[in-house]
C-alpha cells in the first residue's frame, strides 16, 4: 500500500534537490547523525513510500516519530521547502493506516482529550503533582516530571495597576496548556498589554484548544475542526480590527496555519486568512503598542530559550531578545543554542523522551557555564521541558515566562 498524499506535499518533496543544508539545522540528526533523522532524508522516505517503493510501515513511522517538527529546516532551506507540509501529510495517513507510531507513551492519547477540556486538564494536572510525589513505575514517573511544581510562577508585581481606556483592541489567547500550567503567565501578560496601551478585550474562559498538538500527532481531521472553531469564535466575540496576541508559540504558529488548513472551506477559509494577519507574539505586540515600557532588574544574569515555532512558524523570533535588551540593571545573554530546539516539539518528550533530554542537555550546559540566573520561556511547552531538565541538573537558574519576567521588572 503507497502512502497517500494531497498534491501540496507532493510538490514540496519534488522541490527538494537534496542540498543538505538542512543536516546542521535538524536536531535530531546533530544527535545521530543518521540520514534517516534528517529532513533530507524523511522526505526521501515520504517519497519513496508515496511511489511505491516503500513499504510505509515501521521504518516510516519510526523515522518520521522521531522528528520533532520545529521546522528549522525550513529556515535553513535555500529552495524554500515546506518540510512542516510533508510532515503533516504523511502524519496523516500513517495514522490512517496504523495509530502505533502516534501513541509510544500512553498519556499523548488522552492528553489530547484533556486539552480540549480546560477544567479537566488544571485537575490532571493538580493530580499528577500530587502522583509524583508517590513510587511509581520509572516510565510514568519520568512524564509526570513534566508537571510543574507550582501553577504559577511570576513574583508579586509592585508596578500600578495600568488605566483602562488603550485604542488598540487586543485579545490574548489564553491557550490551554498555558492557562492550565502557567496562569500567572497569562494574567502578566495581560497586565503588560493593558501598561503598553492596549484595550485588552475579555478573556473566553470557554476558549477551545487551538489544535497544533493533533496536528503534530497525525490527527488532522480533528485539527482542521478545533481550527473551525476558533475562526468561528474569533468571529462572534472580536472586532475585526483586534489583534490576537499569544504568550506561546506553538499557538501562535497554529493559527497562521488555518489559512492553508482551511482553504477549502467556502465559509471559512476568508474568515481564517484574516485572522492568521491578525496573530501575533506578546513580545512584538509589546514592541509594537503606543506606551513604551520601561524595565528594570535587579543585577541578574538573565538568558532566553526561544520558541522554535515563533521563530520558524511565525517568523517573529526576534523581537523577544529585542525586549529582553532593554531591561536596564540586568545582563541579558546570548546563549548559543538560544535558537535551538529544546526538545519539546508538542507532545515529543513525551513520545521520545530519551531523545528529548540529548537534545535539552547542552542546553543545560550553557546555562550553567554563562551562570544564567533567570532562563526565559515564551511557549509552555519549553517551559515544561527546561524547568524539568534544569531541576534534574540541579541548576539554580529560575524558568520564567517572559511575560512574568517583564511585569515583575516594570517600573
Amino acid at each position: 500500500m503507497s502512502l497517500l498524499l494531497p498534491d501540496e506535499a507532493v510538490r514540496e518533496f519534488e522541490h527538494c534537490n537534496k542540498c543538505g543544508f538542512c543536516l546542521p539545522a535538524c536536531p535530531t540528526y546533530r544527535e545521530t547523525g543518521l540520514e534517516a533523522h534528517s529532513p533530507r532524508g524523511r522526505l526521501s522516505l515520504v517519497e519513496a513510500a508515496w511511489r511505491g517503493e516503500l513499504e510505509p510501515g515501521a521504518g516510516l513511522a519510526e523515522a518520521l516519530s522521531w522528528c520533532i517538527g520545529c521546522r528549522a529546516c525550513e529556515t535553513a532551506c535555500p529552495s524554500g521547502v515546506q518540510y512542516g507540509v510533508v510532515l503533516t501529510h504523511a502524519r496523516r495517513d500513517l495514522r490512517r493506516q496504523s495509530r502505533r507510531y502516534v501513541v509510544q507513551n500512553r498519556m499523548t492519547v488522552p492528553l489530547l482529550t484533556l486539552v480540549t477540556r480546560r477544567s479537566w486538564l488544571r485537575a490532571a494536572l493538580r493530580a499528577g503533582r500530587v502522583m509524583g510525589a508517590l513510587p511509581l513505575p520509572a516510565g510514568l514517573k519520568g512524564t509526570l516530571a513534566l508537571v510543574p511544581r507550582e501553577s504559577g510562577q511570576s513574583l508579586p508585581g509592585q508596578a500600578p495597576v495600568p488605566r483602562p481606556g488603550g485604542e488598540v483592541p487586543v485579545y490574548l489567547m489564553g491557550t490551554c496548556v498555558m492557562d492550565a500550567a502557567y496562569p500567572d503567565a497569562n494574567h502578566d501578560a495581560r497586565f503588560l498589554l493593558a501598561a503598553a496601551g492596549a484595550r485588552v478585550l475579555p478573556e473566553d474562559t470557554r476558549e477551545g484548544c487551538c489544535g497544533a498538538l493533533h496536528l503534530h500527532t497525525g490527527d488532522y481531521e480533528a485539527a482542521v475542526g478545533l481550527a473551525r472553531a476558533a475562526v468561528r469564535r474569533f468571529d462572534a466575540m472580536l472586532p475585526p480590527e483586534a489583534l490576537i496576541v499569544t504568550d506561546a508559540g506553538g499557538c501562535g504558529a497554529m493559527i497562521r496555519e488555518y489559512p492553508r488548513l482551511l482553504r477549502d472551506d467556502p465559509e471559512l477559509s476568508s474568515r481564517a486568512e484574516h485572522w492568521a494577519s491578525q496573530v501575533h507574539d506578546l513580545a512584538t505586540a509589546l514592541s509594537s503598542l503606543p506606551n513604551g515600557l520601561q524595565f528594570r532588574g535587579q543585577g541578574a544574569t538573565v538568558a532566553l530559550q526561544n520558541s522554535c515555532h515563533l521563530i520558524h512558524g511565525m517568523q517573529e523570533g526576534s523581537a523577544p531578545p529585542t525586549l529582553l535588551a532593554t531591561v536596564a540593571g540586568d545582563r541579558f545573554v546570548t546563549l548559543p543554542g538560544q535558537d535551538r530546539c529544546c526538545g519539546s516539539g508538542g507532545v515529543y518528550n513525551l513520545n521520545q523522551p530519551a531523545m528529548a533530554a540529548r537534545i535539552l542537555e547542552p542546553h543545560l550546559r550553557e546555562v550553567r557555564e554563562h551562570g544564567v540566573d533567570v532562563w526565559i520561556m515564551n511557549n509552555p511547552g519549553c517551559a515544561l521541558q527546561c524547568e524539568r531538565g534544569a531541576r534534574e541538573a540541579g541548576l539554580s537558574a529560575r524558568v520564567m515566562h517572559l511575560s512574568s519576567y517583564l511585569r515583575d521588572r516594570l517600573v
